[in-house]
């Protein structure tokens, strides 16, 4: 099962942030980006598949992300979720490295499924 998490961002992530997170998850990873999608991945030098993160999507009714996730947080918010393949500890690091880059930038919280 892959280890999913939520970054419930304050504001609007911008493209800056966003790249700001992506370093902060690790330098050396690759990018790859799957536009039709809205999906950003990054890729250990090895090969290995570390992270995957869909584009930020506004959460425009009030108390939505409580219901879904349990999390109480003021609107606006905009959810980004992002995942790592499952059994993989350094996967996992690198997506909580970057949720954590974004709700730092934005304000917010973080929500996992571990």
């Amino acid at each position: 099962m892959t280890y999913d998490i939520v970054a419930l961002c304050g504001s609007q992530p911008t493209p800056a942030i966003m790249l700001g997170a992506m370093h902060a998850a690790g330098t050396h990873l690759h990018v790859n980006t799957i536009e039709e999608a809205q999906l950003i991945q990054l890729y250990h030098p090895d090969g290995r598949l570390m992270l995957t993160t869909e584009g930020a999507r506004l959460v425009q009714v009030p108390g939505e992300a409580k219901r879904l996730l349990g999390i109480d947080v003021p609107n606006p918010v905009w959810w980004v979720e992002s995942r790592a393949p499952s059994g993989d500890p350094e996967a996992e690091d690198v997506t909580k490295r970057f949720a954590q880059a974004l709700v730092t930038a934005t304000g917010g919280a973080l929500w996992s499924t571990r």
